[in-house]
């Protein structure tokens, strides 16, 4: 899945300039419910401001008198450029990594022209998932594997010959020595079914769920 299909475009986002003060920046965070948003000069991205950075410099920094604070101070004095970027066309796992190592509310997204067009969130991220693992669709099978080749082939061909549709399929990290748990979604009727072929296979099953 590429980060263009859950990104948020630029013509639908709230954002900043340096210039703005921390009046106009705070009653558009607020209004939205945002935690930050972007920050532009123009159509470039500069970085983004976290509504806890103006609190944090008004309370810790300032303590003078709020009005002044709220109109005197800039974007430009208070904004992170604390970020990493990716491009378009990259893939949603590269993204979810980056936004982990960075810690930042948000990636700013480029195209192949370095042009900005918008932002991938956390939230967004939290949905691509969902969409991969298909958490609202078919049944959910954990089958616990031991790790030799060929495993994954023959439990795929026992799905097949059942004729049953294969939604999502993923492999992970049992935590065991050569063990490794494989969660598969599908959709069939006969969930039982399929269980017993799965486990005269020589497979075992370790969770059913919807």
């Amino acid at each position: 899945m590429y980060v263009k299909n859950h990104m948020l475009r630029r013509e639908k986002l709230v954002t900043l300039d340096l210039q703005d003060n921390i009046y106009t920046a705070l009653k558009k965070i607020q209004e939205g419910d945002f935690m930050s948003l972007p920050v532009l000069e123009g159509d470039e991205f500069k970085g983004y401001l976290m509504k806890e950075a103006i609190y944090r410099n008004y309370f810790e920094y300032n303590q003078g008198d709020k009005n002044e604070f709220l109109k005197n101070t800039k974007v430009k004095d208070l904004y992170s450029t604390n970020f990493r970027s990716i491009k378009e066309d990259d893939y949603i796992e590269n993204a979810s990594y980056l936004l982990k190592e960075w810690r930042t509310p948000f990636l700013p997204v480029f195209d192949s022209k370095n042009k900005f067009t918008g932002i991938l969130t956390h939230s967004s991220i939290f949905d691509a998932f969902s969409e991969i693992f298909g958490l609202d669709k078919g049944t959910r099978i954990v089958v616990n594997m031991l790790d030799i080749p060929g495993q994954l082939a023959k439990l795929t061909e026992v799905i097949r010959k059942e004729n049953v549709n294969i939604i999502n399929f993923a492999a992970v990290d049992a935590k065991v020595l050569d063990v490794y748990r494989v969660i598969i979604r599908v959709d069939t009727k006969d969930v039982i079914g399929l269980i017993e072929k799965i486990e005269k296979a020589g497979f075992k099953i370790g969770e059913i769920s919807r």
